[in-house]
């Protein structure tokens, strides 16, 4: 793989043939000077880490719940088993930081 200085210019160069440089050259100008979210965690641990965010700011576990069933979409009690996650994963971290 060639050295390159950008990330466009990285994705041209795993592209086998000119024909897929040209697709891609024309995916990324619909997309020109929009912000691309590249997700790299599963949707639960990204509400699992968005609930120890509000619980670490201060807000309570209820509040925390319906926040992400309004944020992300999902049961209440999918919410409610995100909260329990997040204040077990803290606990554990809580014990082996100390």
């Amino acid at each position: 793989m060639k050295v390159t200085d950008s990330f466009i210019g990285e994705l041209r160069s795993v592209m086998d043939s000119p024909f897929a440089q040209l697709k891609l050259a024309a995916i990324l100008a619909k997309y020109s000077g929009q912000t691309i979210y590249i997700r790299t965690g599963s949707k639960r641990d990204r509400r699992v880490r968005a609930v120890a965010n509000m619980l670490a700011n201060g807000m309570s576990p209820g509040d925390a719940a319906a926040a992400i069933v309004q944020r992300f979409g999902v049961s209440k009690r999918t919410a409610e088993r995100d909260v329990t996650r997040s204040r077990n994963l803290s606990k554990k971290f809580d014990v082996s930081s100390s």
